[in-house]
């Protein structure tokens, strides 16, 4: 797991090429144009979807991981508490049947959470747990990106 802000990244040249482009996408698009919904960057290798979310309970977020894709994670506006936890062994996965999403009985000993915030990025790898839409103080609407990088690019 990587967590950096947008705006401090000084040379996207360190990053493999696939995700060099994602975060050259974040970096340049006017989401304020864009509707929620799924757009392709690169077809099904890089793509991007967006939502209008509203944080939670942590009791009511599940915990999940991917196989396929790499989440690149971008906070638009608001905030949210992220659980984070290195996947080890999942004797409690849960395939949801769509879109490489395995869901985690919660909870997870060791999770950690993460605060993030308007202009941070976090880029998710496959032996990442993670744990999206906790609040984080108050219950807030906010927007984010995801930009899902399949790993074969790398």
């Amino acid at each position: 797991m990587i967590l950096q802000r947008l705006d401090s990244i000084l040379d996207v040249s360190v990053y493999p090429d696939s995700i060099r482009k994602a975060l050259e996408y974040l970096r340049d698009t006017d989401f304020s144009l864009l509707e929620d919904g799924e757009y392709e960057i690169e077809g099904r290798s890089i793509f991007a979807r967006v939502f209008t979310l509203e944080s939670k309970e942590k009791e009511e977020s599940r915990a999940e991981y991917h196989e396929k894709y790499i989440d690149i994670q971008y906070w638009l506006s608001g905030r949210e508490l992220m659980g984070w936890k290195e996947r080890k062994d999942e004797p409690y996965r849960l395939y949801s049947g769509s879109d490489d999403l395995f869901l985690i009985e919660n909870p997870l000993e060791g999770e950690r959470f993460i605060s993030c915030r308007k202009g941070d990025y976090m880029i998710l790898f496959p032996s990442d747990i993670h744990r999206p839409g906790i609040r984080d103080g108050e219950i807030v609407k906010y927007r984010k990106v995801v930009v899902k990088v399949d790993v074969s690019t790398l």
